[in-house]
C-alpha cells in the first residue's frame, strides 16, 4: 500500500497552519493573551496527532510485516509530537513537553538514522537537554546532548540526505534537495550552542569556549544568525580569552563582533515597511549594543595593559609557561576564517605592552571606546553602567601611571584616576550606591596614596621643600585619609562595631583600608608636636585594628602576612615614639 497523496495533502495544510500560527501570528499576540496562537496551534497538532495513531493501527492492521507506509506515518508522528514538545516547553508546561519529546523520540528510535527520521531525532534530543538544563540537572542535559551530538556525526558519516518534514509529506519526485540537510545543520549549531551553556554550568570553561566559537562559526558559515546577537555572543566570549591572557583570540572575536554590527547598522532598515517609532527603537537597540560592544573593546584594552604590567612585575614561571602554552594553540583554533577582519585586529596589538609608547597606544584605543560607550550610557537613565564606564577610566589611568617614567607625570595620572573616582562619590547617593561608593572611596584612598608616595620621593631626594609644597603633601595625605575613613564608616556600626555578614573579600579590604590609615598617618609632616602626637595616635590606632581584627579573621588575613608583620613591628615602635613627643611637650 503507497499513502494517498490527498491524505498526505490534508496533513500538509493542517501542520502548514500550525506553523504559521507558532512562527508568524504568535509576534502579533497580546501581553494579556502572550500564547494564544501557541495553544492554537497545540491544538491542531494534536488532533493531527489522534489522527496519525489511527492512522498507523489501520495500516499495522494491513501491513504485518511492518512496510514503509508505517514509518512515514510515524516519522510525521515523530515531527508533531516534536513541535507539540517545544510547544508545551515554550508555554511554561515542561513536564508535558517532555512526554511528547519522549513519545517523538521512541518513535524513529530503531530507525534513526533513515533520512526521514534524523532530523525530528536530533531536534527531539536538542529539546530533552534543554528541559533538563531548565532544571539545573546539567549532567543530565550533558549526557543527552551529547547523544544528539553523536546521531549527527553519525548520520553525517552515512552521505544521505536529510528530509525536512515537508519532503516527507512530498513524493519521492518532490523531495527539495538540501532543505532537510541545512534543517539538520541548523539543530546541530543549536546542540553545539547548548552544549557550551551545558559546560559552563559544570565549570568546564574551556570546553564551554570551544563549543561557544563553534556556535558562531558554525552561524557565520551558514550565513544564519541574527546580527545583534552574534555580536554580543562573539564579543562576550572574548571576555572568557581575556581572563586566559589569550589577546589573540580575543581580538579575533572582537574584530567580528564589530564587523557584523557595523554591516548591520548600514542595512538594518532595508526592505522593510517601518514607522518613524519602529525605525527610533531599532536605532535605539542599535545604539545600545555597540556601546556594549565599545565597552568589551575597552575591556582588552584594560586587560593587555594589567597584564603586560603583570609580566613586568613578576617572574611566575607557571604563569609565563600557562602563557607560552597557548601561544602554541593550532592557527585555525578559535578563528573565522570566512571573515576579514584584518581592518578591526590592526587598530590594536594583542602583544604585551613592554614601553610606554606601547602602554600610550593601547591608553588612546581605550579612551575612545569607553568615550563611545559614554555616548549611550547616561548618569541620569543608567547610573549603575555609567559608573562602570567612569571606573574603568579610572583604571586606565591607574595602569598607564605604571608604565609613565616622569614621577611628575606619573602623579597627575594618580590625579585623574582619583577625580573620576570623586567624580561618581558626587553623584551618587550612598543610600541606593553604596556598593558602588564603597569601590569609589577606596580607589580614590590608593589613587592620592600613590601621589603621596610619589611627593614624598621628590621631597627626599631634593630636600629644597619650602613650606607650600610640604602643605601639598599633607594635603594629599589627608584626601587618602578621608576617603578611607568614609569607606571603613560605611562597614561600621555607631558604636564603632564593623557590620556582621562582611564577606571574606570585604573583611579583607576592610583590613587594607585599616594598615593604609595607620601608614598615613604616620606620613604627614609637621613640626607641631601636638599634632605629630595626634597623628602618631590615630597611626597605632589603625595599626592595632589591623593586628587585632588579623588575629580574629583568619581567612581573610591569610593574604595578608607581610602587612601583619609590619604592623606588628609600628605597634611596637609606635609607644616608644608617642612618650617621645609627650616628653617634649612637657619641657
Amino acid at each position: 500500500m503507497v499513502i494517498a497523496k490527498e491524505i498526505l495533502s490534508d496533513y500538509k495544510e493542517i501542520y502548514e497552519k500550525a506553523f504559521k500560527l507558532v512562527n508568524e501570528e504568535s509576534k502579533n499576540d497580546p501581553p494579556t493573551d502572550p500564547f494564544r496562537s501557541h495553544y492554537a496551534a497545540r491544538d491542531l497538532l494534536m488532533q493531527m496527532r489522534e489522527n496519525l495513531k489511527n492512522e498507523l493501527i489501520s495500516i499495522k492492521a494491513e501491513e504485518a510485516d511492518g512496510g514503509e507506509d508505517e514509518f512515514i506515518f510515524r516519522v510525521l508522528q515523530a515531527f508533531v509530537c516534536r513541535d507539540l514538545g517545544r510547544i508545551h516547553v515554550f508555554c511554561e508546561d515542561p513536564g508535558a513537553g517532555e512526554n511528547y519529546l519522549k513519545e517523538c523520540l521512541e518513535l524513529v528510535q530503531e530507525r534513526k538514522m533513515e533520512s526521514q527520521a534524523i532530523v525530528p531525532y536530533v531536534g527531539a534530543t536538542n529539546e530533552m537537554g534543554i528541559v533538563y538544563a531548565n532544571r539545573a540537572e546539567y549532567k543530565k542535559s550533558f549526557d543527552i546532548l551529547t547523544e544528539a551530538e553523536k546521531a549527527y556525526k553519525d548520520f553525517k558519516a552515512t552521505k544521505k540526505n536529510a528530509w525536512a518534514i515537508t519532503d516527507v509529506f512530498g513524493t519521492a519526485d518532490e523531495v527539495e534537495e538540501g532543505k532537510g540537510l541545512k534543517e539538520l545543520e541548523s539543530l546541530y549549531t543549536l546542540c553545539s550552542f547548548y552544549m557550551a551553556q551545558v559546560y559552563g554550568h559544570l565549570g568546564e570553561l574551556e570546553k564551554s569556549a570551544q563549543y561557544c566559537h563553534m556556535t558562531l562559526r558554525r552561524q557565520i558559515e551558514a550565513k544564519s544568525y541574527e546580527p545583534i546577537d552574534f555580536a554580543l555572543n562573539a564579543a562576550t566570549l572574548s571576555q572568557y580569552f581575556i581572563g586566559q591572557n589569550m589577546f589573540k583570540q580575543a581580538r579575533h572575536h572582537l574584530a567580528a563582533a564589530t564587523l557584523v554590527i557595523s554591516e548591520h547598522e548600514a542595512t538594518m532598515f532595508e526592505g522593510r515597511n517601518l514607522t518613524e517609532e519602529q525605525k527610533a527603537e531599532i536605532q535605539e537597540t542599535f545604539k545600545h549594543r555597540f556601546a556594549d560592544v565599545a565597552r568589551c573593546w575597552a575591556k582588552y584594552g584594560l586587560a593587555l595593559l594589567s597584564a603586560s604590567k603583570d609580566r613586568l612585575f613578576n617572574d611566575d614561571e607557571v604563569k609565563l609557561a600557562e602563557d607560552a602554552k597557548r601561544l602554541k594553540l593550532d592557527a585555525n583554533s578559535y578563528l573565522f576564517p570566512d571573515m576579514q577582519l584584518d581592518a578591526y585586529e590592526k587598530r590594536i596589538t594583542c602583544d604585551y605592552c613592554l614601553t610606554f609608547d606601547d602602554a600610550k597606544e593601547v591608553y588612546h584605543f581605550v579612551t575612545k571606546w569607553l568615550d563611545t560607550a559614554k555616548e549611550h550610557y547616561k548618569p541620569d537613565t543608567d547610573a549603575t553602567e555609567y559608573a562602570k564606564i567612569i571606573k574603568d577610566f579610572a583604571e586606565l589611568y591607574q595602569h598607564i601611571a605604571f608604565f609613565e617614567e616622569d614621577p611628575v607625570n606619573q602623579a597627575k595620572m594618580q590625579k585623574r584616576r582619583a577625580k573620576y573616582y570623586e567624580e561618581l562619590i558626587e553623584l551618587l547617593n550612598p543610600v541606593f550606591y553604596m556598593s558602588i561608593c564603597r569601590e569609589c572611596w577606596y580607589g580614590a584612598g590608593l589613587a592620592y596614596s600613590a601621589i603621596l608616595d610619589i611627593k614624598l620621593d621628590l621631597f627626599k631626594a631634593n630636600r629644597t621643600a619650602n613650606p607650600q609644597e610640604l602643605s601639598k603633601i599633607n594635603q594629599t595625605c589627608q584626601q587618602a585619609i578621608k576617603n578611607f575613613k568614609s569607606y571603613i564608616e560605611s562597614y561600621t556600626d555607631k558604636d564603632g562595631t564593623w557590620k556582621p555578614n562582611m564577606d571574606v573579600e570585604e573583611q579583607r579590604t576592610m583590613l587594607y583600608a585599616h594598615f593604609h590609615l595607620g601608614r598615613l598617618h604616620y606620613k604627614i609632616i609637621t613640626p607641631d608636636p601636638n599634632l605629630q602626637l595626634d597623628n602618631l595616635s590615630n597611626s597605632l590606632k589603625y595599626y592595632k585594628t589591623f593586628t587585632d581584627e588579623c588575629a580574629k579573621l583568619e581567612e581573610p588575613a591569610k593574604a595578608l602576612q607581610a602587612e601583619v608583620g609590619v604592623c606588628r613591628e609600628m605597634v611596637n615602635l609606635l609607644p616608644m615614639k608617642i612618650a617621645t613627643v609627650k616628653k617634649r611637650l612637657t619641657k
